[in-house]
């Protein structure tokens, strides 16, 4: 388990070591009102909420602004609209690059701190109200950790009370505040509501960058693949010093969340492969092997068939490189893999000179159980589709348990979504 944790350490490390910028066309607003084109790092929420780290015009300068230095920043093709606004998300007003979310008879802002969203509707008035989201994070006993639930369950409901006001001339919009719901489409709705019913001049309320898909971060994927085990032994085979090479194909399912904006080309994966039926090929036209000793004048004869379905779950980390389409990648990460219908058949024929001795044959089986648990390490090309991409890829899996040993090699194919 220690070689497994520090395999896991050490390609984690080497990935954020190579980490990059995230650069993507935008412009900023000086505080005079102009535009200056170029490209932005796009990172998280948190992070553009402190700075914006821009190259004007595709230079080699980097030049960074904090909150009051600039008016704001954009993406470009509707993306991410951050400005300059002084709000009091610790408990005292600081200013911060918030998020603009809707501007109308009714402004919304985001700004993401300690991984909660503080949420600021802003009135054409003047007038403001804050909603906050916070992720559940309860520390210490019992009974402080009561006190925080009660606590953030109080603040809640005053938050949504004082939301409600500011919205009293929309009636729509005060009902489709829901305390259940605090997602970014739920109140960039109620928000778009009370401009369609307080607005009388027929202006149309902005929405910016939001996109039913905009916050996607989670990929789901199909994958088949061809896999060759050069080492193959399990815990409970009849000859232990038998290896059972042998090779296969596997299909499986997958999902992977985009960390894009941490570091560049990054993404977390989780995969489950099935290999329907795996048979040791010791001998390819009959599938057994042979062996042969001799001692205190006897010979013995052995041949053994193994075969099982085989369930291996992984958990790893992908790093693209480049910008264009194709884009090469690294992969690695840590698995277990799980047997079932184990089926071993071994045959032990004694003898000395002519006279047979012994000539049976066995068959044996045992239950699933977990039998490697160990890391895996690739390389491959990705195509970019659409919003879709295929990948080719070979790998390496090598178990570090005492279950037996296990090196398996593999090319496989996969499709996301």
């Amino acid at each position: 388990m220690r070689k497994i944790i520090l395999f896991a350490i050490f390609a984690i490390s080497a990935m954020i070591a190579m980490a990059q910028t995230n650069p993507k066309p935008g412009y900023v607003i000086t505080n005079n009102g102009d535009t200056i084109r170029g490209v932005i790092d796009f990172r998280t929420n948190e992070k553009l909420s402190k700075h914006c780290d821009f190259w004007a015009n595709g230079g080699a300068v980097k030049t960074t602004y904090k909150p009051g230095d600039i008016e704001g920043f954009r993406f470009e093709n509707n993306g991410k609209f951050f400005v300059t606004r002084r709000l009091n998300v610790t408990g005292e007003p600081e200013l911060y690059f918030a998020e603009f979310m809707v501007q109308g008879k009714m402004n919304l802002y985001c700004v993401t701190h300690n991984f909660d969203e503080f949420y600021f509707f802003e009135r054409e008035d003047g007038e403001m109200a804050e909603l906050t989201n916070r992720v559940a994070n309860y520390q210490g006993d019992a009974k402080a950790a009561l006190q925080q639930v009660k606590d953030d369950v109080q603040e809640k409901r005053e938050q949504y009370g004082k939301v409600k006001s500011l919205l009293l001339k929309s009636w729509k919009a005060v009902e489709g505040m829901d305390d259940n719901n605090m997602s970014r489409k739920k109140l960039i709705n109620v928000v778009r509501e009370y401009h369609n019913d307080v607005c009388i001049d027929g202006g149309k309320c902005m929405v910016y960058e939001y996109k039913e898909n905009s916050d996607k971060i989670l990929h789901f994927k199909a994958f088949a693949g061809y896999a060759y085990y050069s080492t193959e032994k399990t815990d409970n085979q009849y000859f232990k010093e038998e290896n059972y090479p042998g090779n296969t194909y596997e299909i499986g399912l997958g999902v992977e969340m985009d960390l894009e904006r941490i570091i560049k080309g990054f993404r977390a994966e989780l995969g489950l492969a099935f290999t329907p039926k795996y048979e040791s090929s010791h001998d390819f036209n009959t599938g057994w092997r042979y062996k042969e000793y001799t001692f205190n004048y006897y010979t013995e004869y052995t041949y053994t068939k193994y075969e099982k379905r085989i369930f291996n779950l992984s958990v790893g980390a992908i790093k693209c490189f480049g910008n264009g389409k194709i884009q090469p990648f690294i992969r690695g990460g840590g698995f277990v893999v799980r047997h079932s219908g184990v089926k071993e058949e071994y045959r032990v024929k004694t003898k000395r000179s002519d006279i047979i001795l012994q000539d049976e044959i066995e068959h044996a089986s045992w239950p699933s159980r977990m039998q490697h648990i160990g890391a895996y390490l690739g390389v491959g090309i990705q195509m970019a589709i659409n919003k879709q991409f295929v990948r080719l890829h070979g790998d390496l899996h090598k178990a570090f348990t005492n279950e037996g040993d296990m090196m398996k090699w593999g090319i496989t194919a996969e499709f996301g979504f």
